[in-house]
């Protein structure tokens, strides 16, 4: 059932600080045996729908990210989250924070306030986030140095945004064009434009190779 909730666990320094009153709204529902609480903010204010709507929409794309991993055997470690939205901030982040009284990990995930005024841009920030929130993948030195970490959250976020907004479908199409970062600035910089067409085009096997290429470089 969806409810209204209070914060109600000791939470972080960085958390007391950003909501020192302790009085931020969340909407919270059960995803397996984690909890996700949403600020009130973004269901009521942003996204102007009801709390089952809110629910409803956020359960589907953690179910879709995970039914994506488990058809690529990608290991992911659920954790709780928070979902608030930030004024300042102009691009998605996402931390991990541990609880100080039982030492359970919980996520804090903050989407802009501009990622909700245009099509459906949040939930690609959302996703993006998840993984960097869910991910329980090791990622050697030289793969970070290259950039494969959000390469491969982006390949997971694109191939699950594909199974909720179909390609054909022209909402997809203008988050794909209008996206600052569908697909990181990063990652577009080191893959080049022609295998940045080709993935986009045929994203599920370029995660196919990007995993095998980490995965064997894990047994040298």
């Amino acid at each position: 059932m969806v409810k209204e909730i209070l914060i109600d666990r000791a939470l972080n320094e960085k958390l007391q600080k950003k909501h020192s009153d302790f009085k931020v709204k969340l909407i919270g529902f059960d995803f397996g045996p984690n909890k996700i609480q949403i600020q009130a903010t973004i269901v009521k204010e942003l996204l102007e729908i009801d709390e089952e709507e809110a629910t409803k929409a956020f359960e589907g794309l953690c179910r879709s990210f995970s039914e994506v991993c488990f058809e690529h055997h990608i290991k992911v470690d659920p954790v709780d989250l928070f979902i608030l939205v930030d004024d300042e901030s102009r691009r998605g982040t996402s931390t991990k924070f541990q609880d100080v009284d039982d030492g359970s990990l919980f996520a804090e995930i903050l989407i802009p306030t501009k990622d909700f005024k245009v099509h459906e841009y949040w939930k690609y920030t959302f996703l993006h986030e998840l993984g960097h929130s869910w991910f329980s993948i090791e990622f050697s030195p030289k793969d970070m140095e290259f950039g494969h970490e959000d390469l491969f959250i982006d390949l997971v976020v694109i191939c699950t945004f594909r199974k909720i907004l179909p390609p054909h479908k022209r909402v997809y199409q203008e988050v794909r064009k209008h996206r600052t970062y569908f697909l990181t600035q990063q990652s577009k910089r080191f893959i080049g434009k022609e295998l940045y067409k080709q993935i986009l085009h045929d994203p599920e096997a370029y995660l196919r190779d990007l995993q095998q290429k980490i995965y064997s470089a894990k047994t040298y």
